[in-house]
């Protein structure tokens, strides 16, 4: 059942790099000569690198959807295993993102004042957005190559009912994998059953639980997902063989994220220019004004809250479980106000993801 959801969710289609990330897209290459190009299009004959201004709101955004995509699962009522429980389950997700939704990235000048407004979706990062269709301003084609409004991923957990520190503990690890793409997240939670329930009273157990997941395979940016959650259960028996628990709870999530130092020019070979510059070999270790200024990284943000709410069900017959859970995001809010570069002013950073929807499907062996 599993290999078939992954091949109804994929398709024939999928391919690397249609989820992979090049974030130094998210950017414009000003030169001595006041012209603007996107970074990664820059050629010598153009002059020296002015300055980068860097799409900060796009970059947020991006992180935003991005960390709810590998933000865990929850699939689990509020219940234990018992300090002797041990499950193992494979799940699959299907996360929704919003690729063409976009961002005003706001070109200013030394002063901070806006000097430009130009709108482009923040997903145009994804590598299966051509450079040809960036560099030519073809929105028609950069819609047509973004990634697809569902990201689908495989998730593979174990989880341990133990009686330390306290009874009704219980610990979790996994791996998932984000298909159409080199990026993985190690997974791990921690819940606490503060009540396991009275099975003939009609009384829901109720459980918190921690989380956290590092996502790996970005070798341009760290993204880090954090969470805490409260959910509510009820078990449910039919003819002492067949159990339903259906849950329902809320999280908050808190997605870390930032940037390596970026090259805006990948394509100039930067041994190549300071030689033609600097044609004195002893001098070779010196840079030209474009190559100087051509790294650069994203600031340091602070942490992008999200919040979600979720409701599942968990079928259980014998040793083997179906799970099945619904989660709704609510749309990014927190802005994060930055130092304007040259003056005294902050420039509001505002996290303009949109409202995202995850359904995922488990099956677990119970032990």
């Amino acid at each position: 059942m599993v290999l078939l959801t992954i091949n109804l969710v994929t398709g024939s289609a999928a391919h690397a790099d249609t989820w992979d990330l090049n974030i130094g897209r998210l950017c414009q290459i000003e030169t001595v000569n006041a012209t603007r190009v996107p970074c990664g299009q820059y050629t010598p004959n153009l002059g020296d690198v002015q300055t980068v201004h860097r799409d900060h709101v796009a970059f947020r955004s991006l992180m935003s959807e991005l960390g709810v995509v590998f933000a865990p699962n929850v699939l689990s009522p509020a219940e234990t295993f018992g300090y002797n429980g041990f499950t193992f389950s494979a799940e699959v997700g299907m996360t929704t993102v919003n690729p063409r939704r976009q961002t005003n990235h706001e070109i200013r000048d030394g002063s901070g004042a806006v000097v430009d407004n130009v709108a482009q979706p923040y997903w145009r990062a994804a590598k299966g957005v051509s450079d040809a269709a960036i560099a030519n301003g073809d929105t028609t084609r950069v819609a047509r190559e973004l990634p697809p409004t569902v990201a689908p991923t495989l998730t593979l957990m174990v989880r341990k009912g133990l009686w330390l520190p306290v009874p009704s503990f219980e610990l979790g690890f996994g791996v998932r994998h984000l298909f159409g793409s080199n990026m993985w997240s190690a997974l791990v939670h921690a819940k606490l059953a503060l009540h396991e329930g009275f099975q003939d009273l009609p009384l829901p157990s109720f459980a918190i639980r921690g989380m956290a997941s590092r996502v790996i395979g970005t070798p341009d940016f760290n993204l880090t997902v954090a969470g805490l959650d409260f959910s509510l259960s009820k078990h449910l028996g039919i003819a002492s063989t067949v159990n339903i628990m259906p849950y329902l709870g809320y999280q908050l999530l808190w997605i870390i994220a930032d940037s390596l130092v970026i090259d805006a020019t990948p394509s100039v070979d930067p041994v190549a220019q300071t030689a033609a510059a600097n044609p004195d070999p002893l001098k070779l270790t010196q840079c030209r004004v474009a190559d100087c200024r051509a790294n650069f990284a994203f600031d340091a943000q602070a942490n992008i809250l999200r919040h979600r709410v979720f409701l599942g069900v968990r079928l259980n017959v014998y040793i083997v479980s179906f799970l099945a859970e619904y989660s709704y995001f609510a749309a990014g809010s927190v802005a994060d106000p930055l130092p304007t570069l040259g003056s005294f002013t902050t420039t509001q950073i505002a996290d303009k993801a949109g409202a995202q929807h995850a359904v995922n499907l488990a099956v677990a062996l119970d032990y």
